[in-house]
């Protein structure tokens, strides 16, 4: 059985206390995928719009954007979005002033590895809960709104779009019927989740051109595709040139 993963995005100045936890995150825990480090709150905030993570770690003291004040906002905007504070004793009172602003928990400096295990285990289960709420039970949909039902089925594309992916895949593992998915993705992105699963897949293999020591029949498995003619024409139909052509126009 695949691993859900719960997307994360980490805010903290320091590059290599960032490195470091986003590594601890991913070994501690692999229901967690690491998908975005920022150096301010402010880029944290805007990640966090255009592409809601399930959690957000961030560090209190940064530039442009505190971390309370990071929180505060995905708080009074977005709460469905989980916060965890990551403090030097210096910070603790503030620290615990964030849990007004509905932050989940909070780890002290430096990162205690047993205590992130305690932290991801816990986001684990109520993230579990919360996505498993979310299913049918006996045919009849859950009062969950539109846009709720399609960060779903992005978020379920986003951590299996390498595997054997479809729309009845998704629809059996998140408890809906295809027509209802299909239907509902359609009122709220304009598009099917087919189309949707094709051009992130898409987007991926773009960013893998970028390595050079990739061949384009690596590139298509990466991203879900075991037929390289199949990859070629779903690229050219959603990009408008073939792997090839991509490839030597970022020369």
């Amino acid at each position: 059985m695949d691993v859900r993963k719960f997307r994360v995005i980490i805010a903290e100045d320091e590059k290599l206390i960032a490195k470091n936890i986003a590594k601890h995150i991913e070994e501690e825990n692999p229901c967690f995928k690491v998908c975005g480090i920022y150096s301010n709150g402010e880029d944290a905030l805007e990640a966090v719009r255009q592409q809601p993570p399930d959690v957000v770690f961030t560090d209190i003291s940064m530039p442009v954007m505190t971390g309370l004040e990071l929180a505060s906002e995905i708080y009074h905007t977005m709460n469905n979005v989980k916060c965890v504070i990551i403090t030097g004793y210096a910070d603790f009172e503030y620290a615990k002033e964030a849990l007004h602003y509905g932050v989940t928990d909070y780890l002290l400096k430096p990162v205690d590895r047993e205590e992130l295990h305690k932290v991801l285990k816990e986001l684990e289960l109520s993230l579990t809960g919360l996505y498993d709420n979310a299913r049918t039970d006996g045919g009849q949909e859950q009062s969950l709104s539109p846009e709720e039902i399609v960060r779903l089925v992005e978020d379920y594309v986003q951590a299996n779009y390498a595997g054997d992916l479809d729309l009845n895949t998704i629809a059996q593992n998140l408890g809906f019927s295809s027509s209802y998915l299909t239907k509902v993705f359609n009122k709220v992105e304009n598009t099917t989740p087919s189309k949707y699963i094709r051009n992130y897949r898409m987007g991926i293999a773009k960013q893998l051109m970028n390595d050079k020591k990739m061949t384009l029949q690596q590139i298509a498995a990466a991203v879900g595709y075991n037929d390289p003619f199949h990859f070629s024409r779903s690229f050219k139909q959603t990009i408008g040139m073939t792997p090839s052509e991509y490839r030597d126009s970022l020369k």
